[in-house]
């Protein structure tokens, strides 16, 4: 079991990272427009890197599903809501209010729960 948290965690993390990745990348899209430059604008080395890390992420949710039981695995990739809301708060200087926490603590009791 102590194998399949860590190799949630550093899933989790890749799963973080391109998340804000993702967000810096679609923040220099302009607004929506039928042209060419529009749909180029797309074409970013942040949303690059983003999906680089989305398939790194998805190769290692292959292995952890290949190796361990889906009822585990799956909740475990809950674990990726406190980094994302971490990197949010750091990097990117966002609030977030005391009831996101709540939530998110229940989310990881439940994650608790169903590792026991």
């Amino acid at each position: 079991m102590f194998k399949l948290i860590i190799i949630a965690i550093i899933q989790s993390g890749f799963l973080a990272v391109a998340q804000y990745f993702m967000k810096l990348g679609v923040d220099r899209i302009g607004e929506y427009s039928t042209t060419w430059a529009y749909f180029r604008s797309y074409l970013n080395w942040q949303l690059g890197l983003a999906l680089l890390l989305y398939i790194i992420a998805m190769v290692i949710y292959l292995y952890m599903l290949k190796n361990f039981k889906l009822s585990l695995v799956y909740p475990l990739t809950s674990i990726s809501y406190i980094f994302t809301i971490l990197l949010a708060m750091f990097l990117l200087g966002e609030a977030v209010p005391i009831v996101r926490w709540v939530g998110v603590l229940f989310v990881m009791l439940g994650v608790g729960l169903i590792a026991r």
